[in-house]
Order: structure tokens, then sequence, then C-alpha cells
């Protein structure tokens, strides 16, 4: 299951071309993106749509910062430039669209270079997340159904509602993550590590499970979690990450590292 990625992804690049769709592009620089990134994190619609998504007084000061902050920074900035770039050698890939998936790639990139206790705070945060979404939404993340703008939303939406100081934590982590990920290889495990962390995950759900009336159909849905209804895929990802979550120590440690993995 791969669970949420950013909380500032919701209403990220708006539609900001180079140029108009039937006209030829300019060649794009890396001052160019850059300085478009700068523009775009300035502008007040994007306060608009976080006020439309839900947030309000000081997580809305948080939010717009935070959107800024990360696509402004140097490195992290850099970085997603210089990915653009080479996934647009001849100038043709808007800009907004190579730079928004590269947002979530450096995120994703950086998770698992954080120390245990950001790690942790990090996906307590995305637990989080999870549980206070609808159960239909809930369900088709966990079952990967949800498209990303949709995803972004419902995701924006809880963020919206988490206390300030959770979500000052949280954004203190995410950047730092996305700095890691512009700067640092992508965490691997070797595939008997991975074998060896599931398993330790798995035991875990069995125990949980073990002498609960809905275990044999939790198992089921696990099994065939392509197929459950939204109910089942939801209860199924919360009861998971719950799981993940009670781990202690070096256990903990490896099975948040699985979850970070690309």
């Amino acid at each position: 299951m791969r669970l949420l990625c950013c909380l500032l992804t919701a209403c990220l690049f708006l539609a900001h071309p180079l140029a108009a769709q039937d006209a030829p592009r300019p060649e794009v620089s890396k001052a160019d993106i850059i300085r478009l990134m700068e523009r775009i994190f300035t502008e007040d619609t994007m306060r608009d749509d976080l006020v439309r998504l839900g947030f309000k007084g000081r997580n809305l000061d948080l939010a717009t910062a935070q959107m800024r902050r990360i696509m402004t920074d140097p490195t992290v900035a850099g970085y997603i430039a210089d990915q653009v770039l080479a996934f647009n050698k001849d100038g043709t890939l808007p800009v907004a669209d190579g730079a928004r998936g590269t947002l979530w790639g450096v995120i994703d990139r950086g998770v698992g270079h954080l120390p245990l206790r950001d790690l942790r705070y990090y996906y307590l945060v995305e637990q989080t997340v999870l549980n206070a979404m609808p159960v239909r939404d809930c369900g088709l993340v966990v079952r990967e159904r949800l498209s990303p703008n949709r995803l972004s939303d419902a995701t924006a939406r809880v963020a919206a509602r988490l206390n300030t100081p959770a979500l000052e934590q949280y954004y203190r982590i995410q950047l730092e993550a996305a700095r890691l990920g512009a700067t640092r290889p992508p965490v691997t495990m070797s595939a008997a590590k991975i074998e060896q962390v599931e398993t330790k995950i798995f035991n875990a759900l069995l125990a949980r499970l073990e002498g609960t009336d809905n275990g044999a159909g939790m198992i089921r849905t696990f099994a065939r979690l392509d197929k459950a209804d939204n109910r089942s895929a939801c209860a199924a990802g919360r009861l998971f990450i719950d799981t993940v979550m009670s781990l202690k120590g070096r256990e903990l440690h490896d099975a948040l590292i699985l979850l970070s993995l690309p």
C-alpha cells in the first residue's frame, strides 16, 4: 500500500504553461524554471485555492508560506529545475506538469533519509489523514484508485483541520525531506530485507486479528485488496498503518523505511 504523499500538494501548479498551446515554446533554461516557480508561489490564487479547501487562520498562513518556502528553497528548486530540463531537453514539456511530478518525487526520495523521530512523526500525520478521510476516499486511496487531483484535494481538506502545532511540525519535516531528496539518492532495501520486514508486519497483523470477529474477513481483504469494496479496503488500510505505527525501535524504523521506498 502506498500511503499519502505531502499535505501541501493540493492546488499546487495551476495552468501556467510557458506559451500558448498553439504557439512554439521557447527554449527553457534552469533560471527560467526557478523564476516561474517563484512567481507562482507569490500569487494570490494559491491562497484562494487553499481557502477553498478549508484552510483558514494560522493554518492558512502556514500552508501558504510552506508552498512558497518549499518551492523557492534553492536546493529544492534547483533540483526540480534540473529534473524538468532532463525530462524536457527540447523545451516542449509545460513546466507546471514537469514540476508537479518532481515535487512529489523529491519528497518521496527524502522521507527515508529522515531520522526515526521525524520519520515516525511524518507517518503519524499521514495516519491521521487516512483516519480522517471519508470512507469512500479512504478506500479508493488504499486501492490506489483515487485520481491525483482528488487525492490532493481530499488530503488538503483533512490537513486544513489539523491542529496548528501538528501542521507546523509536519511542514518542517516535509521541507527537510525535500532537501534530503534533492541531495541524496533514494533509500534502497535488499529483497531479502524487504521480505523480512514484510513478514514482521504480517505477523503483527495476524497477532492483532487473532480472536477478533472479523479476523478471517480482514485477511481475505488483504489477500484481494483490488477486489475489495471501499469500506473493507479503508478498514484494512487503517489497520495496516495502525499496526505499523505500533511497532517499536528497529522494527518500526525498518517498516517505515519500507513504506518510503520508491
